[in-house]
């Protein structure tokens, strides 16, 4: 479809500068030569003479069947000056067609190469790591502190959007007394010496890769971003955007799946101020009294 576009405006510009040099070849036929003689030398073929330099100027092919008369062909050729304007400005017409065509169809083919065939899951979960206590329950419990309010969040993504939440507890929490170190994703080892931590969670959501059983299918040094939009209308009347910051945002090699993870600690924008607030005041840690995956829902 852009191809037959930029063909059928093509044709249309040759053809509006083919008139204007029939019109100006029949006003001064000294100006124009058409295969060594004047130009109406044959009265049956003005259109077609006019469409001829029209178009061999506008591409400069210049194939010299026609072309506009020198001062050996013609000896007025203050006469001539409007055609040779014409035709100067056809040129300049098409050189620069050929690079608007060239550039629109650039954009198009890398705007189809940047966006990758994946699809995003349609469900967001938000990961705990919790310590168990003597007991073997996580701390936190419904018995342990009342349900916190969630905040609703919207993510969007570049093929839809999906819907998550995320705490927005009380600052009346207790909270732990030292700060965790060990990694999110490590496995939990027993230390007696050591009092009871939770990392901040990790909101997380699956895209696949579409081409992920094709040869060839995999996607070389993908980047992902992602925007969450707040739509409480009820507060700032408007909807407000914000970036989302995940743990791995690019991918040296991605052929099946990738998982985005965002932490929700003091400086995710998902949580509400008073919540990062009170991350900050424990120390970048969860507070125990936060860790009720119920409340989370």
């Amino acid at each position: 479809l852009v191809f037959f576009s930029f063909l059928c405006f093509f044709m249309l510009l040759i053809f509006a500068f083919g008139v204007l040099l029939m019109w100006a070849g029949e006003a001064e036929p000294g100006c124009i030569v058409v295969s060594g003689e004047k130009f109406g030398y044959n009265p049956d073929t003005t259109l077609a003479d006019g469409f001829a330099l029209s178009w061999t100027t506008f591409t400069t092919v210049g194939y010299g069947m026609t072309y506009t008369s020198t001062g050996t062909d013609w000896d007025d050729q203050a006469s001539c000056s409007w055609i040779v304007f014409l035709c100067t400005a056809e040129s300049f017409v098409g050189l620069l067609y050929a690079g608007m065509c060239a550039a629109i169809l650039f954009g198009k083919i890398g705007r189809i190469q940047s966006h990758a065939q994946i699809t995003f899951s349609d469900a967001i979960c938000i990961q705990y790591k919790y310590e168990p206590n003597e007991d073997g329950q996580s701390p936190g419990t419904p018995m342990d502190s009342p349900e916190q309010p969630v905040r609703q969040t919207t993510i969007e993504f570049d093929e839809g959007s999906t819907t998550g939440t995320a705490v927005s507890p009380s600052p009346q929490s207790p909270a732990p007394t030292s700060i965790a170190t060990e990694s999110l994703f490590s496995p939990y080892t027993p230390d007696v010496n050591k009092s009871r931590n939770i990392p901040c969670p990790v909101l997380k959501f699956q895209l696949i890769n579409n081409l992920a059983n094709k040869r060839g299918g995999e996607i070389m040094d993908a980047s992902l971003k992602v925007v969450a939009g707040n739509t409480d209308f009820s507060r700032t009347g408007a909807t407000s955007y914000v970036k989302v910051n995940l743990v791995e945002f690019e991918h040296p090699f991605f052929s099946r799946v990738w998982h985005g993870c965002h932490r929700l600690n003091a400086q995710s924008p998902l949580l509400s101020p008073a919540a990062r607030e009170r991350i900050r005041r424990n120390g970048g840690d969860w507070p125990v009294g936060w860790g009720n995956p119920g409340s989370g829902r």
